[in-house]
């Protein structure tokens, strides 16, 4: 199967998968990088499981998207308000945590510690209940308690 079969094949997906992570705006974005870096990597040719990768590949993008919004975001308020402090970064140990998030519960947690959302917007953004958004994000907390305590 070729690279354009495959990206074909996973697009729709992937793309919906952004969504819950970047929002609607950016969401084909992250997936055209993604699926790009994923294609010219080194070790593409080896990967048996092709859709995993993808999906990888976009959720690693999206953190980078995240991380460059913050950093734009400072820069601007900065030029507005000089006294304004760039917040902390955030730690690599927590990052590694949310990976091993189940993926619903990674993009909850995205969505609404990174993109600042409340539940009802992430239930709106995901096409879920809020109810299951909440009990998403008390899942991931939990986790992310015994994942961080260690």
């Amino acid at each position: 199967m070729t690279d354009e079969e495959i990206y074909r094949k996973h697009a729709d997906d992937l793309v919906r998968f952004a969504t819950g992570l970047v929002g609607p705006f950016d969401a084909r974005d992250v997936v055209a990088d993604a699926c790009l870096a994923a294609f010219h990597s080194r070790t593409w040719s080896t990967v048996t499981n092709h859709r995993a990768y993808l999906y990888r590949s976009v959720v690693n993008h999206a953190r980078s998207h995240h991380r460059s919004t913050l950093r734009r975001r400072v820069r601007e308020l900065r030029a507005l308000t000089p006294e304004v402090q760039a917040p902390t970064e955030v730690d690599v140990d927590v990052l590694a945590a949310v990976d091993r998030l189940s993926v619903q519960q990674r993009a909850a947690v995205v969505l609404t510690y990174w993109e600042d959302l409340s539940p009802a917007e992430v239930a709106v953004r995901l096409g879920i209940s809020e109810g299951t958004v909440k009990q998403h994000l008390a899942r991931a907390r939990a986790r992310l308690r015994e994942l961080l305590d260690d």
